[in-house]
């Protein structure tokens, strides 16, 4: 019959048995360790208040949106809302800022609805606690002699917000328009 010998050799086996023992007393030390315990502060009186909810929900902001044409509406505006604005180069003389709160604007498009008057509708999806300034050239979206209806509208198209600027009134002056 034949017999077969197994050698082993221990210094191959030493580095295993070197993890064995790191693993075990790992374990033993995980179950002798406690988490600190925290007490409670109890309050003056000691007693718990019971509490009834009678109404719960959120709150859910309408958008609303202001034009800046000038240094001083950009300025009125960031104040109005309490917003921090970026050291942003505004132009007046060739810029308008659109201002939105509680929105955020997707897609601005112009439409010519008739001689002097220009439709400027804008995209705006609602989201709650966000505000958003955009710049755009004022001479697509602004007319010198006419009005301009700025019309926001969600994605579905329902309209949001609508209001005029630029009626235009004779003076002695010549064109001023009323704000």
């Amino acid at each position: 019959m034949r017999r077969r010998l197994f050698v082993v050799e221990a210094r191959r086996l030493l580095p295993l048995l070197f993890l064995l023992v790191l693993l075990v007393s790992l374990s033993v030390y995980d179950t002798f360790r406690t988490s600190p315990t925290v007490v409670p502060k109890e309050s003056a009186r000691g007693s718990e208040v019971k509490t009834t909810t009678v109404d719960k929900g959120e709150r859910k902001e309408m958008p609303s949106f202001r034009l800046a044409l000038d240094e001083e509406g950009w300025a009125e505006i960031a104040k109005e809302w309490s917003v921090a604005l970026p050291q942003y180069p505004f132009q007046p003389q060739h810029e308008v800022a659109l201002f939105a709160l509680h929105a955020e604007i997707q897609k601005v498009e112009t439409v010519a609805t008739g001689d002097g008057e220009l439709e400027v509708r804008v995209r705006v999806a609602p989201k709650r606690d966000n505000y958003q300034v955009v710049a755009m050239p004022a001479k697509d979206v602004v007319l010198v002699a006419g009005r301009t209806t700025w019309t926001f509208v969600d994605k579905k198209g329902a309209v949001i917000e609508q209001f005029t600027v630029g009626e235009v009134t004779q003076t002695s002056a010549g064109e001023v328009p009323k704000k």
